[in-house]
């Protein structure tokens, strides 16, 4: 393209409709014109920003790569300017544009930047005014996905977590439905039995002692001998579904002493009968003890969400337990730390009393701090080490794991806006700096102290003062 072609050309840009025509001028005489084959790639992650680039033709898609998967965000059409910009500090393209149909693109080499900024005015702020606009809006992106990355994380713990103890009522429910179809049968053989009421009650009274009981775990050699033995007891009595009763019985630890006491209180045909009775009572006790228990854990998942979220609270500051926030973070994101079996220790300081703050964004901070830290313990022996401590007016809490630590280079920049290590589609880079952001709003402060097999977060917040009233 020829310099009046390329002015021409310039002069149709929107964003350049207003700049003076001798500030265009000197553009066009500085810009490169290079033309993009359908297919060919303005620029590959990992390139230099080194160009501003102007869209004189041509349609350019912009992707990702995210776990080898391409993720489209938007597009860089017929007209539009991107690539470098005055004041910007990007230095390497993160994702891909490659051309949809065939373009002719201008492009300014950053050693011009200089004679830009001190000699053009109007084509400075209109180009820094279009930097601006495009992080506002990278922001509003890379926010959404923060938030979306949150909700699925939450969503797949909730998931998990709920599916357990709901396909453990089913079941039990199956079981219990089982078992009880198999009463009348035996209920025969009951109601023949003849015995004084004095030995009905003392047979009735021994149950439920063994089905209130908590007995301590057996080991596997323990189980193994109180069942051989149990086994060899029976040997000598004519029960055709032993081996169906002595597991249960193992379980509630009936030994031979308390099948002999139980027999004794009996006549030798009624004996079989009330045995299995006894076990039936134990397998409908055992069966809804199931099913109570799974109910109970759905409750307090769904107890833990309530409590998150603050669902039906309200969201203003407010005076809160930093505990209650902290726990009900860790049972959210107990399917990520449980299922490769690390360990959890938690030390709250009791007599740390209540702050006022804003407790969904407060757990907002738990979730980010505590998810990086499971992300960067060990494969084996992983150890998440979560404390409090009052200090003088401040409550401070301390997230430490295990891992392999944060590299010296990156320590002074973790906090920075969309830094981050992980890899492609596992992390914005927003979660640590929305962190700090939210602690700043309660006049807090968050640091970190790192080395190989230790890193420690540290957030201190003050005790009973509403940030919101300090800062009007």
């Amino acid at each position: 393209m020829k310099n009046n072609k390329i002015i021409e050309g310039l002069q149709k840009f929107p964003l350049l409709q207003s700049i003076p025509e001798k500030q265009l001028q000197w553009l066009g005489e500085h810009l490169e014109i290079a033309e993009v084959p359908k297919g060919g790639y303005l620029f590959e992650r990992g390139s230099p920003i080194d160009h501003l680039l102007l869209i004189f033709e041509g349609d350019f898609e912009l992707y990702l790569l995210q776990n080898n998967n391409r993720k489209a965000f938007g597009r860089l059409q017929k007209y539009d300017i991107s690539g470098l910009l005055p004041f910007s500090r990007a230095k390497e393209a993160s994702g891909f544009a490659v051309a949809i149909k065939p373009g002719k693109v201008g492009r300014l080499h950053r050693n011009h930047l200089k004679e830009l900024i001190q000699g053009h005015y109007e084509l400075t702020e209109v180009l820094v005014h279009e930097m601006n606009n495009r992080i506002r809006n990278i922001t509003q992106i890379e926010v959404q996905n923060e938030k979306l990355i949150a909700l699925g994380k939450l969503s797949a713990g909730l998931a998990h977590e709920l599916n357990n103890p709901a396909s453990a009522m089913v079941r039990s429910a199956a079981l219990l439905q089982q078992h009880l179809m198999g009463l009348p049968a035996d209920f025969k053989q009951v109601i023949k039995i003849k015995t004084e009421d004095e030995a009905i009650d003392e047979v009735n009274r021994f149950m439920y002692q063994k089905l209130e009981e908590k007995p301590t775990e057996l080991t596997l050699l323990e189980k193994n001998t109180l069942e051989d033995d149990l086994y060899d007891w029976f040997s000598d009595c004519s029960l055709d579904d032993k081996y169906d009763l002595v597991p249960l019985l193992v379980e509630y630890q009936f030994n031979t002493e308390d099948l002999q006491f139980v027999k004794s209180l009996l006549r030798e045909e009624d004996f079989n009968p009330v045995l299995k009775w006894i076990v039936q009572n134990m397998t409908t006790h055992k069966t809804v003890t199931d099913i109570k228990e799974a109910s109970s854990r759905i409750e307090t998942l769904v107890q833990s969400v309530k409590t998150y979220s603050y669902m039906d609270q309200s969201l203003d500051f407010q005076l809160l337990d930093l505990h209650q926030g902290l726990q009900s973070t860790l049972n959210v994101l107990n399917h990520k730390i449980g299922k490769v079996g690390h360990e959890v220790i938690t030390k709250f300081d009791q007599n740390l009393p209540k702050i006022k703050g804003l407790p969904g964004e407060l757990n907002q901070v738990w979730t980010n701090l505590i998810d990086n830290a499971i992300d960067a313990l060990p494969d084996k022996d992983g150890k998440l080490t979560i404390w409090t401590k009052g200090r003088g007016n401040f409550a401070n809490v301390y997230i430490q794991d295990n891992g392999h630590g944060i590299p010296e280079e990156y320590a002074n920049r973790i906090f920075e806006p969309f830094f981050t290590t992980k890899e492609v589609g596992k992390g914005t880079g927003l979660g640590l700096d929305v962190t700090q952001k939210i602690i700043k709003q309660h006049n807090g402060q968050v640091k970190v102290t790192s080395k190989p097999g230790e890193t420690i977060f540290e957030v201190c917040l003050p005790i009973g003062q509403n940030s919101e009233e300090e800062n009007t």
